[in-house]
């Protein structure tokens, strides 16, 4: 392991004895490694648990780690001055917290809740079950309980890891056990608050390892002290720019997904293809951080095909990621043609954008978003690029890929003639639904992938010479010694067969797959409201670590959480991609309509006590449609939906209405129901009405007003033995919300037609 990834994971580490410190059960041992030299309790505990569990860090980084609130050299410093970073603090705010800490009952406080204080999260792991808000204080024996589960996960690192992939284990395993407990309890003393307990500890640590990484860059590559000297007391400049935020952008994502993609292959294709930008995106933010000599843990984030990395402000990594975009641009001309691509951004930062208040969310994330939205317009650097593209030689009908159209390709096992990078795609597809270990290589593997780095899937874990990481991408919580990375995202499987089923099979299992209901297809296309605002003006982006821990539960709940509503809920979807605020998913057209209803629900109860929301586009079709035509018009639909007022808004069958507005139907859905037998040529009567009702609403027609006394007379006609309960609930809906009323009765017709 380079010294950087051993200081970065000392970073990482630095507070895990606070975790131990909690734990009732886990004692201090009195004679054990100089406890009085580390100053804090929790110190002295992390000291003990790095030489007691299979950290593999060696005495001298396990000493480095621990003494980061004495520290006696440079490693250890780095490691104190990153720690203060990583709480936003400023030198002397740093030393009144530490002096003014009282003997608090830690043990007792949750974690509180990412949108509202007054909340807190249960503490235990990170499962769909715990990201909701709790109530009360900790419940004793909890602390217990997850510090027994870490323990036990060690034992199967030391049983099972490599040298290879213990660092991103490691790092796994404290997401998993410590996204849901404070770094830092709440207390007051004499009046003062220093800290509020909203930030975990997975998150305060993972900045601390993040800082570390760049301060052993600025000492050991530039002999640069500048921000240690400020933690040391002595003469330094908090406002030069010494670091410097790397932004990574996946553009044209949903072209790239949809484009000239065959219906007969879509279900092959589109997951495997949203997959590719998932492998990819790390992949190149691995190639960066190990080009620029930065550690793996200067990987801010990676998701929804972006990525941030922490650097150093140099020349050098200037010139070094100047030549990495030129080589992405090279891979996406030659593959692709230039449809999409990746853009490289960066934004040069200084210590004061990370500790002076308001800093971080006020100016740096301004300049990072800018510097992002710049990227988009100066892709490829054309006027520097020759204009014409190359083609493949001898190309003709004959020998044209049949998945992309573009390229020329070679003959296969399968029933189709793909070129080199859409094999990459058939390969990525069916390696996602059989295999349940990823390796990422360098230098050779499977599959390649960008650069010299390749994949490889297995039944077990494949410990290379050349790896990088292996991951476990099983569907499931077990813990296996490996990080998992939960890749797959959900899509129906047929176990018989051993295959992902065809779009046009989900659509055979609208209404139950009987012999009523209309066999369609739906796409729903998702993203949550004024996520831009948000983030430029709530308390969420005060500072690094909290912005990270909003950014990684936000990206939580559309890629794991909503997979599992599907796996668990409503089995007849596709995932095509869910992940940072937005997701995209084909079913179904009844199971679709219900989980979009279940996942806006289950949102706001996330996003409860901040002002997000949630919207989304929907539409009906055959399963034949061309997918690139499917996508479009939903995205048109979530459009329509995103202009609504307030947003807040749902698209469907052509009409576009608040959420509450639809969900609120004074009871119609329910009395709906409750009829057996209804006639078809009344419900379309009921949608004449409706339209006569829209016009006296949105146009003032007199004329059409004739509409109550023809829906009574109607009723006495067909329907006279309508409980009154239904009457009363037409009659309000159909006056007062026509658009939400169409929407009700369309459902209610399809599911009604005879196939």
């Amino acid at each position: 392991m380079r010294q950087v990834d051993e200081i970065a994971l000392a970073g990482l580490l630095h507070d895990i004895g606070k975790f131990g410190q909690r734990a009732e059960s886990y004692a201090l041992r009195e004679d054990a490694y100089r406890k009085n030299d580390y100053k804090y309790t929790h110190a002295a505990y992390t000291a003990q648990i790095l030489h007691e569990l299979a950290f593999n860090l060696g005495e001298e980084m396990s000493d480095t780690a621990a003494m980061h609130h004495n520290p006696n050299n440079d490693l250890q410093w780095i490691i104190a001055a990153a720690d203060r970073m990583a709480s936003g603090f400023e030198r002397e705010a740093f030393d009144e917290y530490n002096e003014n800490t009282p003997n608090e009952d830690f043990r007792s406080q949750r974690l509180w809740y990412l949108f509202d204080d007054s909340k807190r999260y249960r503490i235990d792991t990170l499962n769909v079950d715990n990201i909701f808000p709790q109530e009360g204080e900790a419940q004793k024996g909890e602390y217990d309980a997850l510090w027994g589960k870490f323990v036990d996960d060690m034992r199967e690192i030391r049983e099972k890891g490599s040298a290879s992939s213990d660092a991103f284990t490691i790092d796994y395993l404290l997401k998993l056990h410590t996204s849901f407990i404070p770094s830092s309890t709440t207390f007051k003393t004499a009046g003062y608050t220093p800290v509020k307990a909203n930030i975990p500890l997975y998150d305060h640590s993972r900045a601390t390892a993040i800082f570390s990484a760049a301060l052993y860059k600025l000492l050991n590559d530039e002999n640069d002290r500048n921000i240690l000297d400020y933690y040391q007391n002595r003469p330094a400049d908090i406002e030069r720019q010494d670091l410097l935020y790397i932004s990574g952008d996946f553009f044209g994502i949903q072209n790239f997904i949809f484009s000239d993609l065959p219906t007969a292959k879509a279900a092959k294709l589109l997951r495997a293809k949203s997959a590719y930008i998932q492998l990819l995106t790390v992949v190149v933010a691995l190639n960066i951080v190990e080009r620029l000599g930065l550690s793996y843990q200067s990987i801010v984030s990676t998701h929804a095909g972006k990525f941030e990395i922490l650097g150093i402000h140099t020349p050098k990594t200037i010139e070094t990621l100047s030549e990495i975009q030129k080589e992405l641009d090279d891979f996406f001309i030659e593959n692709y043609f230039g449809t999409t691509g990746i853009g490289i951004s960066h934004v040069p930062c200084a210590l004061a954008d990370f500790i002076e208040k308001g800093r971080y969310r006020n100016d740096l994330r301004k300049r990072i978003a800018s510097a992002v939205e710049e990227r988009k317009y100066r892709k490829f650097d054309l006027a520097e690029r020759d204009p014409l593209l190359s083609i493949d030689k001898d190309l003709n009908n004959a020998n044209l890929c049949q998945l992309c159209g573009k390229k020329r390709g070679e003959k296969r096992t399968g029933d189709y003639i793909a070129c080199e990078q859409c094999e990459v795609f058939v390969r990525i597809g069916r390696e996602l639904t059989t295999k349940d270990y990823l390796t990422i290589s360098k230098g050779s593997g499977q599959i390649p992938i960008f650069g010299a780095y390749h994949l490889n899937f297995s039944d077990e874990p494949k410990r290379f010479d050349n790896a990088v990481a292996i991951y476990d991408i099983s569907n499931d919580e077990e813990f296996r010694g490996f990080a998992k990375w939960e890749l797959r995202s959900y899509v129906k499987f047929s176990e018989y067969e051993q295959r992902i089923e065809e779009l046009g099979e989900l659509a055979m299992e609208s209404c139950g797959g009987g012999d009523v209901g209309v066999e369609a297809l739906m796409a729903l296309k998702g993203d949550v409201d004024s996520m831009g605002k948000y983030i430029r003006e709530s308390d969420v982006t005060l500072s690094f670590a909290r912005y990270n821990f909003f950014a990684r539960m936000t990206d939580y709940f559309f890629s794991l959480y909503a997979s599992h509503l599907m796996e668990t809920k409503y089995p007849d979807l596709y995932t095509v991609f869910a992940g940072g605020d937005d997701i995209f998913v084909l079913g179904a057209w009844d199971e679709t309509i219900a989980f979009a209803k279940r996942l806006r629900e289950d949102f706001m109860r996330f996003a409860d006590g901040s002002p997000l929301t949630f919207s989304v586009g929907m539409v009906m079709t055959k399963s034949n449609k061309p997918v690139n035509f499917i996508a479009r018009y939903a995205e048109h639909e979530l459009e329509k939906a995103k202009e609504c007022d307030g947003k807040n808004a749902i698209s469907l069958f052509d009409e576009t209405v608040k959420w509450e507005d639809y969900l609120d139907d004074m009871g119609l859905h329910e009395e709906l129901d409750k009829i057996e037998e209804i006639n078809t040529a009344f419900l379309y009567r009921l949608m004449e009405f409706v339209a006569m009702s829209r016009l006296v609403k949105e146009k003032n027609s007199i004329e059409d007003t004739i509409w109550k006394s023809k829906f009574a007379y109607t009723v006495r006609r067909n329907m006279e033995n309508m409980p009154q309960e239904l009457f009363v609930a037409l009659d309000r809906m159909i006056e007062q919300y026509p658009k939400e009323s169409k929407m009700i009765l369309s459902e209610y017709i399809y599911k009604r037609r005879k196939r």
